[in-house]
């Protein structure tokens, strides 16, 4: 019997301790073992458990949980649903999964002390643009990283402009310690990070993706890569949009480049929000979103990716049309004719990420700005429903932490 076989044994039988052990010394050996789909069915069942140890310690995600999900905005008294905390917090915020989820429960996460590794939080388009706390994990990293010690630098990554034109902001945190801290202050002393693990947020996936191909030579300092509803395949929607702002100058000044954002998105109302207005490109960033130009970049760049013995991890959303914002209703329409568990922004094939080393842990009950955005303020929210942002984020965050500090790939 072979090592991955065994694995699956120590599976079968229940031996989780003694599977959690020998998989991370294999990991240690060689990381290569990640792209065998037993281990990667073992790291999606394991991601899933660790998010439920998290979750049933947030009351309000629990209380969440508890509503019927079409009830849930009701001002009236409505019976709450029935079940272990496990059990409701898989059914309202997990996609696709059965009661085993909920009723095999797992050890707590074999996990010392993680102090020598860094977060680099590689946020996506529109990030800060659409209110104050329009900036991945913003209340959820400092709580973490004041909490438990887990360090976290937030990428200064252009909201507007090119995979290509970004990695200069890639090398500025990697090579100089540059960019804002965990509740999004500028860094005072910078330092390098040393060994980092990347988070990408939708546009922070193929950025991140863009850099290791162009820069290979980080691949030792990255104990891994994941994806937060990263764009990997494109949007449609951003197809769309591009061929909306192809030609637009938004080089006319402020007012210019606001009333192009604005007709993007238009809850983006603070112009004092633009910085770096001189570096926009609104048309470089779609173009780099598009379906055609991701589908030719993993296509191109696939086995280039899977030779740098980096290990990539996917998390992905599903939503419905009465689930998001009432402006991005008929975006979710028209999504749900492809694939009826999009974010309302992508489809679960532009989430993915195709590779040997890439591993899909978990299809996420949220919208895309839900998995990790704050909610926003309430003069906006007014505006539409579905803004207020329930998904647990901090024990997801947490989970993805721990997951790779039990396979040894952080310390």
């Amino acid at each position: 019997m072979d090592a991955v076989a065994e694995l699956a044994e120590l599976e079968r039988q229940g031996e989780y301790l003694a599977l959690i052990a020998a998989l991370r010394e294999m990991v240690a050996q060689d990381r290569a073992v990640l792209s065998h789909r037993a281990v990667k069915s073992w790291m999606s069942r394991r991601w899933k458990d660790i998010f439920l140890q998290q979750a049933v310690t947030d009351e309000a995600a629990v209380e969440t949980a508890r509503k019927h999900l079409l009830l849930a905005k009701v001002p009236l008294r409505t019976p709450d649903k029935k079940g272990s905390p496990r059990q409701l917090l898989a059914e309202r915020f997990l996609k696709d999964v059965g009661a085993a989820t909920w009723t095999d429960e797992l050890p707590p996460p074999q996990v010392d002390e993680i102090d020598a590794t860094t977060l680099l939080l590689c946020p996506g388009l529109l990030t800060g643009l659409l209110h104050s706390g329009a900036h991945p994990f913003i209340a959820e990293a400092p709580v973490l990283e004041s909490e438990r010690g887990w360090k976290t630098l937030r990428v200064d990554l252009h909201p507007f402009r090119s995979c290509a034109a970004n990695e200069a902001d890639m090398l500025a945190s990697l090579d100089r310690g540059e960019g804002f801290t965990a509740d999004n202050r500028p860094v005072q002393d910078p330092a390098p990070p040393g060994r980092v693990f990347l988070l990408g947020y939708s546009k922070g996936g193929p950025d991140i993706l863009q850099f290791l191909v162009d820069h290979p030579e980080y691949a030792q300092r990255v104990a891994a890569v994941v994806t937060w509803a990263g764009a990997n395949g494109g949007s449609y929607t951003a197809d769309t949009i591009y061929e909306q702002v192809k030609n637009l100058d938004v080089k006319a000044g402020t007012d210019r480049l606001h009333q192009v954002l604005a007709s993007v998105n238009p809850l983006i109302s603070e112009k004092t929000g633009l910085r770096r207005v001189d570096e926009y490109d609104v048309a470089g960033a779609f173009d780099d979103l598009r379906t055609s130009t991701r589908e030719s970049f993993l296509a191109d760049n696939a086995a280039a990716l899977d030779a740098l013995g980096v290990p990539f991890f996917t998390l992905s959303g599903s939503t419905t049309p009465f689930e998001v914002p009432n402006f991005q209703f008929s975006d979710t329409v028209s999504l749900t004719k492809r694939d009826a568990n999009n974010d309302m922004q992508l489809t679960q094939r532009q989430a993915a990420l195709d590779l040997e080393m890439s591993t899909h842990l978990a299809t996420l009950h949220a919208h895309h700005w839900d998995l990790a955005y704050a909610p926003f303020p309430g003069r906006l929210r007014a505006l539409s429903p579905n803004l207020d942002h329930p998904f647990p984020k901090k024990a997801a965050l947490a989970a993805t932490w721990l997951l790779l500090a039990e396979l040894g790939l952080i310390d």
